[in-house]
């Protein structure tokens, strides 16, 4: 039996189809197990404790103290307590201490770290991964050793990221998801409108969706039609003028009180629900609006302060080129070039004629032929007597 979509219930509770999946880490990999659909939730939770105290006890009494590169481990993270990106950086980590447990980081080598570069690549991870697995290994060297210190993944030749091309969606779909999470809020399916205005300002102002968990009340200023984006991604962030679509999404997410964090997951499993496509990114709203902004002609400048970019060339590479204007405008100029010459005119063979129409105009595109051929030269006969 499919087990379809899942829906958090719970830290590590999943619902599906089929029943539910209580989940939790060992040894550095998802363990699941599975339960009916008519299991109390209580005894899932239990289950989960139980699990997860059973891995903290069997960690605590291998060794006591963590040593070698765990110890370094440890120590970096201490340092990141409080980040955003703490719990990522701990992610990226623990395949190192896992390959490496016992090993100091002065032992380790560059064939070491090239070693399990080729190891994960062959397990099937992503080049982003890997990428971010060194990066985060070559900030634990400099955190501990000083800035410009050297590290065993210096040089390391990484997998390359392809970075896909902005794709747009249409219009219509934005309006019909908005309006299938208004119905949905009607009948009681949805308990608040949260979804529906945080979808409605990224669909509007197109701003990250980590720019909009960041916002805060004091950031928002509905009388003078100004949004303070936080930075992110390494930009410096924007000031975003409200046109009166974005000021109704606004108004909107003060009113369902939908500010702070939210979970990706079930924001993305909400919108397919109600129409949004599999397989595309609800971030492809901030693809829409830079190159709508493109199609209507907006200064590359002003486009750039808008999506935020901090150089220009972000924007002149992921947001100007391929507009479908732009390529309409292009392949205009083309037109009628080849007219007069060998080539039928392929406009007027598309237009319903008749007969005899077709039979004039066939004779004309043959005399026409002729007319530009070049003259073969014939070979010289010898006269007979």
């Amino acid at each position: 039996m499919a087990r379809g979509t899942r829906t958090r219930v719970a830290r590590g509770i999943y619902r599906d189809r089929a029943g539910y999946s209580v989940t939790w880490q060992e040894h550095g990999k998802q363990v699941e197990s599975r339960f009916a659909r008519d299991t109390p939730i209580y005894k899932l939770k239990d289950h989960r404790e139980k699990q997860v105290a059973r891995v903290k006890a069997a960690a605590s009494s291998r060794s006591g103290p963590p040593v070698g590169l765990a110890r370094d481990v440890v120590r970096f993270l201490q340092l990141r307590k409080g980040l955003a990106s703490f719990k990522s950086d701990r992610s990226h980590l623990r395949p190192w201490v896992h390959r490496f447990s016992r090993k100091s980081r002065w032992s380790l080598t560059r064939e070491d770290c090239a070693a399990a570069l080729a190891a994960w690549r062959d397990e099937g991870y992503s080049p982003k991964e890997i990428r971010h697995r060194v990066q985060i290994f070559r900030q634990l060297f400099r955190a501990l050793d000083g800035s410009r210190a050297e590290t065993p993944v210096d040089d390391l030749e990484l997998p390359a990221v392809a970075r896909p091309r902005p794709v747009s969606v249409s219009d219509t779909l934005v309006r019909e998801v908005a309006l299938q999470l208004r119905k949905q809020e009607l009948i009681g399916r949805l308990r608040s409108a949260k979804t529906r205005a945080r979808y409605l300002v990224l669909a509007t102002t197109g701003q990250r969706p980590a720019q909009l968990r960041r916002a805060t009340p004091q950031t928002v200023d509905l009388e003078r039609r100004l949004w303070f984006v936080e930075p992110a991604k390494g930009d410096n962030g924007t000031i975003v003028y409200l046109n009166d679509d974005m000021h109704a999404a606004w108004a909107l997410f003060i009113a369902a009180k939908a500010w702070g964090p939210f979970d990706s997951r079930s924001f993305v499993s909400t919108l397919q629900r109600n129409g949004w496509p599999k397989g595309v990114r609800p971030y492809n709203l901030r693809h829409t609006v830079g190159l709508t902004l493109s199609e209507l002609g907006v200064d590359l400048g002003d486009i750039q302060a808008h999506m935020g970019h901090r150089s220009i060339e972000t924007t002149r590479t992921y947001y100007v080129p391929a507009v479908p204007q732009r390529l309409k405008d292009a392949s205009e100029k083309l037109d009628g070039r080849l007219a007069g010459t060998a080539v039928p005119w392929i406009g007027s063979m598309n237009v319903r004629r008749t007969k005899q129409e077709k039979t004039e105009l066939l004779r004309k595109t043959q005399q026409s032929s002729r007319t530009h051929a070049t003259p073969r030269a014939r070979p010289d006969r010898k006269k007979t007597a």
